[in-house]
């Protein structure tokens, strides 16, 4: 009878393990690789992650949209303040975000950019209506924006890692003149920088119309919206960004061959009508 030595059945067994092993790890990189990792952050009207609206926000039915249209795609999701999702485009992490606004693709950028989504009527100002009745006095209706930034009198507040389209280059210019820049950062950081203007802490914020209709359905305390000179009547371009990489483009491919039916999704058209306050419209339909 052949004897075999132990040694021999050591070895055999070590082999099916690292054989194990690394299928194991070839099967996680495949699932990694076809999963849509959302990021999201809390800021009502986009994400609404409680409240009597939860789950109702634009960024929140876009994301079902999507889901749907992509069913054999893996999903997760994870809530991080602006500045970490901001962050990890940079670091290369996968991930998407649903709610940012339309740039020209370039191989050089950390985000890689869907066709159109729908589009907003551009930023405002939102003040308390004796602010609002001061601007409007001082910087005009529309409010020239790069005025009020120079006369530095007015307590500018806006959530951490917050981009503001064509004016962010005009915000970044005055950023280190201003002492009045006052920076929100955690949860709900949009709607809690209306609680700072109402209680006096800020003047104002730029945001969207959108941000007011939820103010005024949750809350009702006054607050007025004005129009900012530099960007009247033009529109901001919404879009799905993915990170940068054969992943993300992969992704990016996929939800652009499906964005006609996303775009007209019925969760998705109804949280835009919910919001708009004549802000949101879908152009591309």
């Amino acid at each position: 009878m052949k004897q075999v030595k132990a040694g021999s059945f050591l070895l055999l067994g070590m082999s099916l393990l690292l054989s194990v092993s690394q299928a194991g790890q070839q099967l996680s990189q495949s699932q990694q690789s076809y999963s849509l990792h959302w990021a999201l952050n809390t800021a009502p009207p986009f994400h609404i992650v409680e409240g009597p609206y939860q789950g109702q926000g634009i960024c929140d039915s876009l994301m079902l949209a999507v889901e749907d249209a992509l069913p054999e795609r893996r999903m997760s999701r994870i809530v991080m303040p602006q500045t970490r999702i901001g962050v990890q485009f940079e670091r290369n992490v996968n991930q998407c975000f649903p709610c940012m606004i339309h740039r020209a693709n370039s191989m050089a950028a950390p985000t890689w950019f869907s066709d159109p989504t729908h589009t907003y009527q551009p930023h405002g100002i939102i003040t308390r209506p004796e602010t609002a009745a001061r601007l409007r006095q001082l910087f005009g209706d529309p409010v020239v924006l790069e005025e009020l930034l120079q006369s530095n009198d007015y307590r500018l507040g806006h959530p951490a890692g917050r981009r503001y389209g064509e004016l962010q280059n005009l915000l970044d210019m005055h950023e280190g003149q201003s002492s009045y820049r006052v920076i929100r950062t955690g949860e709900n950081a949009t709607t809690a920088v209306l609680e700072m203007i109402l209680a006096g802490r800020v003047d104002y914020t730029i945001d969207y119309q959108g941000l007011l209709a939820y103010h005024q359905r949750t809350s009702g305390d006054p607050l007025e919206f004005i129009e900012i000179a530099e960007t009247s009547g033009e529109h901001v371009i919404g879009a799905i960004g993915c990170t940068n990489n054969a992943w993300g483009r992969a992704l990016i491919n996929e939800i652009n061959q499906q964005l006609t039916d996303i775009r007209r999704d019925p969760r998705f058209m109804e949280s835009l009508r919910l919001w708009s306050e004549s802000s949101v419209q879908i152009p591309f339909l």
